[in-house]
């Protein structure tokens, strides 16, 4: 059976990538799709509930939420995307580098690894931005600082099962320098589960990214992200809980799309289910 199929006869996979493409297009389309501007104010509608007018209520500047969630779906996806191809690329080449020449490049490069490991993720993203300034960029920059060593490695174990194997000896035998070999011969063999990786990584990227908005080290107002808007609703819990409601339901289900891609995605690719 095909990976194709494996991955497509799960009922959550086809869950997974029908939510993922509806994010996509909302983040695509957000402007058509918004009822209003992210920033458009209106002091005499502040803090409504749900109505005709704005099927999510207004929040304490009268903006209205709905359209805040949509406009944030940009933000959420392109972190995570930015954070993930950050932390991915960075990850793979010291991964593969580790793998193949190994000696001192090895330990230098794994012993970094252990290093960042050794700190909780949110706490160390949490100080990367206190040194970049916080904002969008910074955060965005924090978290693929803080998730290489994941795809570092998981590569270093791939190139190290295939560096030996016939095609990399032939390969060789050819007279190919060991880049080439690596890059054109290993690299593209070893990316499978860095795939499957990086997409369970967007759903963390995200939620790492909705934790520094909510502490205020994220997207910087009025930026509608959906940590910030966590953060400015909980001064309203009890008088307008769609403020948080709404954001923390669009945080739960972006995650939940990506994980279910991303199980799906690791079946696939499960050699033990060719």
């Amino acid at each position: 059976m095909g990976r194709w199929k494996r991955f497509t006869k799960r009922s959550s996979a086809r869950i997974g990538i029908i939510a993922v493409v509806i994010f996509l297009v909302v983040a695509a389309f957000a402007p058509w799709l918004a009822p209003y501007g992210y920033r458009a104010q209106n002091l005499n509608r502040v803090l409504e509930a749900p109505s005709h007018d704005h099927l999510l209520g207004t929040d304490e500047f009268g903006r209205d939420v709905l359209s805040r969630i949509i406009y944030g779906t940009r933000i959420s996806l392109a972190v995570g995307a930015i954070a993930v191809g950050i932390g991915m690329t960075v990850g793979t080449i010291l991964g593969a580098i580790a793998g193949y020449w190994g000696g001192w490049m090895s330990l230098v490069i794994m012993g970094l690894v252990d290093v960042v490991w050794s700190f909780p993720t949110i706490l160390l993203a949490i100080g990367f931005v206190a040194v970049l300034r916080p904002g969008l960029t910074s955060a965005m920059i924090a978290l693929g600082l803080v998730t290489w060593p994941s795809y570092a490695r998981m590569m270093r174990a791939q190139v190290l099962s295939l560096r030996e194997k016939e095609f990399v000896e032939a390969a060789k035998a050819q007279g190919l320098t060991d880049t080439r070999v690596l890059i054109r011969h290993i690299g593209p063999n070893a990316m499978s589960p860095i795939i499957v990786l990086a997409t369970l990584g967007m759903a963390g990227a995200i939620l790492v990214e909705s934790a520094l908005s909510y502490l205020g080290l994220g997207a910087q107002p009025p930026a509608p992200s959906w940590g910030a808007m966590l953060s400015s609703g909980r001064n309203f819990i009890y008088r307008a809980p769609w403020l948080t409601v709404a954001p923390g339901l669009a945080i739960m289900f972006v995650v939940l799309a990506f994980n279910l891609c991303g199980d799906a995605l690791r079946d696939a690719f499960d050699p033990r289910k060719v």
